[in-house]
C-alpha cells in the first residue's frame, strides 16, 4: 500500500501542498457528497467529465483551482495565507 495517503479528520486545516493528496481528498469528498457528477460540475462552473475524470482517478494531476473549485461547491471554506 505504496500510495495509500491517510485523509485528515473531518473539520481539521488542511494544507494542499500535495497535489496527489488533495486529488485523494477531492475522490473521497466527491463520493460521500451523494450528489451527481453533473450538479457538482454545474455548482463548480466546471465540465462534467472534469468532475468524474478526477472523481475517478483518471486525471491524477488536476490544477489547484480545479480542487478549490470542486471542494468549495461541496461547501468546504477555502483560505489561503501568505507563509
Amino acid at each position: 500500500m505504496k500510495n495509500v495517503v491517510p485523509l485528515p479528520a473531518p473539520r481539521s486545516l488542511i494544507t494542499l501542498t500535495d497535489s496527489h493528496a488533495a486529488c485523494r481528498i477531492v475522490q473521497n469528498e466527491v463520493l460521500r457528497a451523494k450528489r451527481t457528477y453533473t450538479d457538482i460540475a454545474r455548482a463548480a462552473a466546471l465540465s462534467n467529465s472534469t468532475v468524474s475524470n478526477i472523481a475517478t482517478g483518471t486525471t491524477k494531476w488536476p490544477r489547484i483551482e480545479t480542487i478549490i473549485r470542486i471542494l468549495a461547491a461541496l461547501g468546504w471554506m477555502i483560505t489561503a495565507q501568505r507563509r
